[in-house]
């Protein structure tokens, strides 16, 4: 299980499965939901959270090596060229992206997509190489406030200058660093 400090976004695809993350706001995305919405329900929940800035935004979705489909399996993903939308958030302040979807980190492609989409962004995004899967606690509904289940494979943090690095949860001095 990984905490995430608050204030926190959790944006759910219509169709993924097991128990939803509750944070600070939490959203479910409508089928077909598009990188415009994506963008505008970030950039909307920083506006509106008391400080100005989210500590933690998570997009829990299906995925492929460098694609999510925040809109469900039968949409439109988000890929390579729509990330200059994301541009839009730049002047936003955002700790990190979590991306929970499977192998989005994967291959040359998913590489390129997580290092852009942090450099676009200008903020750590998280996205892990293998297929995930819901914990049984998470299915059972068991969830704490504020948590993700862990990352299935290697999960990598991507910083805002393009870097890449090998993300170990259980390390204290790593998770001191990434929760902000």
């Amino acid at each position: 299980m990984i905490s995430l400090k608050q204030p926190a976004l959790a944006l759910h695809s219509v169709d993924v499965p097991g128990f939803r993350y509750q944070m600070k706001t939490t959203w479910n995305m409508p089928t077909g939901a598009s990188p415009s919405d994506v963008v505008f329900w970030i950039s909307h929940m920083v506006d509106r959270s008391p400080d100005l800035w989210l500590r933690n935004v998570v997009i829990n979705c299906h995925g492929l090596p460098g694609q999510l489909f925040v809109g469900g399996k039968n949409s439109s993903p988000i890929a390579l060229k729509d990330l200059g939308l994301f541009a839009k958030l730049r002047t936003k302040d955002i700790g990190t992206i979590w991306l929970v979807g499977c192998l989005v980190a994967t291959g040359a492609n998913g590489l390129r997509f997580c290092s852009q989409l942090a450099t676009t962004i200008g903020c750590d995004v998280v996205g892990a190489n293998d297929d995930q899967f819901v914990e049984p606690r998470y299915e059972r509904g068991n969830c704490p406030f504020g948590t993700i289940d862990d990352f299935e494979g290697t999960a990598y943090r991507f910083s805002p200058s393009g870097s890449k690095e090998v993300l170990s949860i259980h390390d204290p001095h790593a998770e001191e660093e990434l929760y902000k």
